[in-house]
């Protein structure tokens, strides 16, 4: 590597968006998890030369410049950045021998914590399971890169691009005047709070504690992907499977908080747009996300149909108002704000509270991932990071057309028995 060359620069500054991540990082440390930490994991038929794939990692630019990284204290008012630690460490892959169940190793490393001021900002480990299969783990800060950043980064890793070229680095934003900055934060501020003030959402209960976070995976078949599907096309979600999906999770959650005596329920959900051009592979650094806000009341949840129907005119009015855009333009301007104010800012609309739970859909980014260093590819999953607060991140994905999805939950906010009935319930809400 070339510490010289000028796209790995010795420091990099944050974005708004990447900020945001890290007053999620400060979030999850208070209320007693790790930290704002992403998780990628590949599945494999047969077994990884660990040795070859550290000597890729240690060749490649990308790799090198990406591990030396650490995030720098800032003086009051500096911009977060990352900057350049120079190592001759190599960047280690860990490996780990499965001889009875390859889930207990993969939960033990799914409670690793990354703290970025002194840690590199990602970590790989391999497993090898039993019947002959190996498990890729890719470990990273969020604040470092989003979701499918670390897909690509992941696939390119593997060799599973082909002749693709990938885009490191995204193109540097043209910085607004600060009027119209103001602006745009404005206009985001005034769409947020309801009726001009702020609102009581419905959480589950909140607890903090030191225990760790749990995942409750769901898988369908092709067969029962392409029903979903069909049920999303019938309730007129036109644009796109997100809305049913989500109105899918709003029901579960709802007739949750039911049964733990909950009733009234106001849901607030921030949904994370990609803000990539379709096609092109990247930027990898960095998040490129912006959100859109949806918020329903007792009488848009009467019926799956009502709530699609709700959560669709919402996502209209939010892109024809240009909102994603102005609030990535707010992310950017609150960048020199210390955390706790940044904070109070954020949580204002909803009276502390940051959602009534997290929901996202990376779609069907990994329908076409077959191969990875030569082996066939058997699965490839996010596990997202959860906080106790609000205790609940749920997560659709495709992988090679068929749908599955990460349940992540605090044991301290919910219970199996509690993960077991909201699974029941959302079977059902998806395939009415």
């Amino acid at each position: 590597m070339n510490p010289h060359h000028p796209e790995w620069s010795e420091r990099l500054f944050l974005s708004g968006s990447d900020y945001f991540q890290l007053l999620l990082d400060k979030h999850h440390r208070q209320h007693g998890l790790q930290g704002n930490i992403g998780r990628f994991a590949v599945e494999v038929k047969g077994r990884l030369d660990v040795r070859q794939l550290e000597q890729t990692l240690n060749s490649d630019p990308i790799f090198c410049w990406l591990h030396s990284l650490r995030l720098k204290k800032p003086w009051p008012l500096q911009l977060p950045q990352w900057i350049q630690i120079r190592s001759s460490a190599p960047i280690p892959i860990n490996t780990f021998e499965a001889s009875q169940q390859d889930d207990c190793i993969l939960n033990e490393l799914l409670m690793r914590d990354i703290q970025p001021h002194f840690d590199p900002p990602f970590q790989l480990d391999v497993i090898d399971c039993k019947q002959n299969r190996t498990i890729l783990l890719f470990t990273w800060s969020h604040l470092l890169m989003d979701s499918q950043g670390a897909e690509i980064l992941m696939r390119y890793l593997g060799d599973a691009l082909g002749d693709q070229p990938i885009q490191p680095f995204g193109s540097k934003n043209t910085r607004l005047a600060l009027a119209e900055q103001l602006k745009q934060t404005q206009k985001t501020r005034n769409f947020i709070f309801f009726e001009k003030k702020s609102i009581h959402i419905s959480v589950l209960d909140k607890g903090d504690s030191k225990q760790i976070n749990v995942y409750h995976t769901l898988r369908f078949s092709e067969t029962e992907t392409e029903q979903i599907i069909a049920n999303c096309k019938r309730a007129g979600a036109q644009f796109g499977r997100s809305p049913f999906l989500l109105a899918a999770c709003m029901h579960s959650f709802s007739d949750l908080l039911a049964r733990k005596g909950k009733t009234n329920t106001t849901i607030w959900v921030p949904v994370p747009q990609n803000n990539r051009k379709k096609g092109i592979l990247g930027p990898i650094v960095g998040n490129h996300l912006s959100y859109l806000f949806y918020r329903l009341f007792p009488q848009h949840l009467q019926t799956m149909q009502k709530t699609v129907d709700v959560i669709k005119q919402q996502m209209i009015d939010q892109m024809r108002e240009g909102i994603p855009a102005s609030f990535s333009i707010m992310m950017d301007l609150l960048l020199r704000l210390p955390l706790w104010l940044y904070g109070k800012i954020v949580k204002s609309p909803t009276r502390g509270a940051f959602a009534s739970f997290f929901f996202s859909d990376t779609g069907k980014t990994l329908d076409d991932f077959n191969v990875f260093c030569g082996l066939p590819v058997s699965n490839a999953i996010h596990y997202p990071p959860n906080s106790s607060h609000p205790g609940l991140t749920i997560i659709f994905m495709n992988f090679q057309q068929k749908l599955q999805v990460i349940i992540a939950y605090s044991e301290a906010t919910v219970n199996k028995e509690d993960i077991s009935w909201f699974e029941s319930s959302l079977r059902k809400n998806l395939f009415g």
